[in-house]
C-alpha cells in the first residue's frame, strides 16, 4: 500500500512538472480586436501605445485582405484569403461560415486540441445562422460570451453566454466595452491558477458606429479635429473609376464638421478600450503572468471619412480601409521595435499557432510573422491580394453565393494587388486604378493610363494568379510578384 501511495505521489509530481513545462512552451495569448478602426485613431489611445507598442513591436505595414468585418474575421480565424474561406461579404457571412463547417478547423480548435483554454468575449462574425439556433456555441471555445445578432452595439443587447441568453439593458454598468472587460478579467483570473495556457480573443464594438462612448468619457476631446489628408473631399476625381465617382457624388453631404464630430465620437468610444488594455495588463502583472503572455492589439478593417469625397465607410481598396494598427508585446519581443514588412490578417492564425507550438494545417494561405519579431531576415512577401465581393463568374455561376442587395460599398466589387510601393485595382466592370505610393501616398492621381499595354496585361495576369491561389501557391505567388515599370 505504501509503495502504491509513493508511486501515486511521484506520478502527481511528474504530472505537475509536465504541466509546468507545457505552460512554459505554450504561452498565454490575448488578442484585443477593435471594430472599424483606422490608424488615425491610434494616437488617442495612450495606454495602449505605452503598454503594448512601447513594450513590444509596432507593425507599420499590416493590412486587411478584405476590408470589411465578417470576411476579415473569418480570414483571421482560418489564415486564408476570402476567396478560400468563401466569405467575401458580410452577407451571408457567418451563415456561410457555419454552413461550410469552417469553424471545425480554425484557430480556436487548433489551440483547444493542444491543451489551451480558449475564450471569445464580444463580437464574433455577423448574423447568427437561424439553422444553428440562438444558443449555438461553435467548436473550440472553452468560454463563449458573444453578442447575439441584431443587437444594439453599446447598450440594450443580448449575449450568448455558453449557450444561455442573457439580456443587458441601458444602465451605465451595461456599457458593452465594460462588460467585455469584466468578463475578460474574470476569465484571466480563473485561468492563471491552471496549468493549462489560455487564449483569449477580446472583441469590442468600438469604434464602430454609432460610436457611443461610456458616460464617463462623453465630455472628453470635444474639440478634437479630424486629421485631414490631402485627399479629404478631393475635388477633382475625374481620374477615378465611375464606380468611385458615384460614391463621391454625395461627398458634399459629409463635410469637415461631420468628420470632426464623428472622429470625436470614435476616439471617445475607444477610451474604455484603452482602460480595458491597461486593466488586463495590470492583472497579468500582479499575478506574475505578464512575462509569459503575448498581447496583440489590432482591428478587423480600416475606415474612410471623406477621403476622395466619399462619405464615412469601408470596403474599398484605398489605404484608409486596408491598413490598420497592429501592436504586439510578449516574451523575447524587443521593446519599442518596428516590423516594416507587409503582413496581413491571413498571417494572424499561423503566427499564433507558431507562438503556441501548434501545427498549422496545410490549407492555410498566410505565413507566420514570428521570425520578424526575432529580427530574422527571412524571405518575405512582395505582394498581397486585396479582394471584396462576389464577382460574377458565368462559367462557375452555380458556385457563387448570392450577393447582398446592398453592402457597405454600394455593391462595388474589386480585386487588387498591393505591392510594397504600388497598388493595382480592378473593378468588376473592368475599370482600373494604379497608384505609386511613394510619389502619391494619398492616392490622388490614378496613373493606370500611364502604364503601357504590356504592363497592364502583366498586372492582370498576376492578379488572376493571386485571386485563385490556394495555400502554398499563395505564398509562392506573393514572393514572386514584384512590380517594376515595364
Amino acid at each position: 500500500m505504501k509503495k502504491i501511495k509513493t508511486l501515486l505521489v511521484l506520478l502527481l509530481i511528474f504530472s505537475l512538472l509536465a504541466c509546468n513545462i507545457n505552460n512554459k512552451n505554450q504561452p498565454n495569448i490575448i488578442i484585443i480586436l477593435t471594430d472599424d478602426m483606422d490608424s488615425k485613431l491610434m494616437p488617442y489611445m495612450p495606454k495602449t501605445n505605452q503598454l503594448i507598442g512601447e513594450q513590444g513591436a509596432t507593425f507599420t505595414n499590416y493590412f486587411i485582405t478584405t476590408p470589411i468585418c465578417c470576411p476579415s474575421r473569418a480570414s483571421m480565424l482560418r489564415g486564408q484569403y476570402a476567396h478560400n474561406t468563401d466569405i467575401l461579404e458580410n452577407t451571408p457571412g457567418f451563415t456561410r461560415f457555419f454552413k461550410l463547417e469552417e469553424e471545425k478547423d480554425a484557430l480556436p480548435v487548433w489551440l483547444n486540441n493542444a491543451g489551451y483554454q480558449t475564450a471569445l468575449i464580444g463580437k464574433y462574425l455577423n448574423n447568427y445562422p437561424t439553422n444553428a439556433g440562438r444558443n449555438y456555441v461553435p467548436p473550440g471555445w472553452s468560454l463563449w460570451n458573444v453578442f447575439q445578432y441584431g443587437n444594439h452595439y453599446y447598450y440594450d443587447y443580448t449575449m450568448n453566454e455558453n449557450g444561455k441568453l442573457v439580456e443587458y439593458q441601458n444602465a451605465e454598468t451595461d456599457y458593452s466595452t465594460d462588460v467585455i472587460k469584466e468578463k475578460s478579467l474574470r476569465f484571466i483570473d480563473a485561468n492563471l491558477t491552471n496549468a493549462s495556457p489560455f487564449f483569449l480573443l477580446v472583441s469590442v464594438y468600438a469604434p464602430h458606429g454609432p460610436s457611443i462612448p461610456a458616460l464617463r468619457h462623453s465630455a472628453l476631446m470635444n474639440n478634437l479635429k479630424y486629421p485631414q489628408s490631402p485627399s479629404f473631399n478631393e475635388t477633382d476625381i475625374s481620374d477615378k473609376p465611375t464606380v468611385i465617382q458615384a460614391l463621391s457624388q454625395t461627398g458634399d453631404e459629409f463635410d469637415e464638421g461631420d468628420a470632426n464630430y464623428l472622429f470625436q465620437k470614435r476616439a471617445q468610444s475607444l477610451q474604455a478600450v484603452d482602460e480595458l488594455v491597461e486593466e488586463i495588463i495590470q492583472t497579468l502583472e500582479v499575478n506574475n503572468a505578464l512575462d509569459n503572455t503575448y498581447i496583440i492589439f489590432t482591428s478587423d478593417n480600416g475606415f474612410h471619412m471623406g477621403e476622395h469625397g466619399i462619405p464615412a465607410g469601408k470596403a474599398l481598396a484605398y489605404e484608409e480601409d486596408i491598413k490598420v494598427p497592429f501592436l504586439i508585446r510578449g516574451p523575447d519581443i524587443t521593446p519599442n521595435s518596428t516590423v516594416n514588412q507587409m503582413t496581413a490578417n491571413i498571417d494572424l492564425a499561423p503566427s499564433i499557432a507558431e507562438l503556441a507550438n501548434v501545427n498549422t494545417p496545410d490549407f492555410v494561405d498566410g505565413r507566420s510573422f514570428v521570425s520578424l519579431l526575432q529580427n530574422e531576415k527571412d524571405v518575405w512577401r512582395n505582394s498581397l491580394l486585396i479582394e471584396f465581393g462576389y464577382i460574377r463568374d458565368e462559367a462557375n455561376a452555380t458556385q457563387q453565393p448570392p450577393s447582398s442587395p446592398q453592402n457597405e460599398a454600394n455593391n462595388i466589387k474589386f480585386r487588387a494587388i498591393r505591392f510594397e510601393h504600388h497598388i493595382y485595382i480592378e473593378y468588376e466592370n473592368g475599370e482600373k486604378e494604379f497608384y505609386d505610393l511613394i510619389q502619391d501616398p494619398y492616392q490622388l492621381e490614378n496613373k493606370v493610363s500611364n502604364l503601357n499595354h504590356d504592363t497592364v496585361n502583366w498586372l492582370q495576369e498576376q492578379l488572376q494568379i493571386l485571386q485563385f491561389c490556394v495555400a502554398k501557391e499563395c505564398r509562392y505567388a506573393e514572393d514572386e510578384l514584384t512590380f517594376e515599370m515595364r
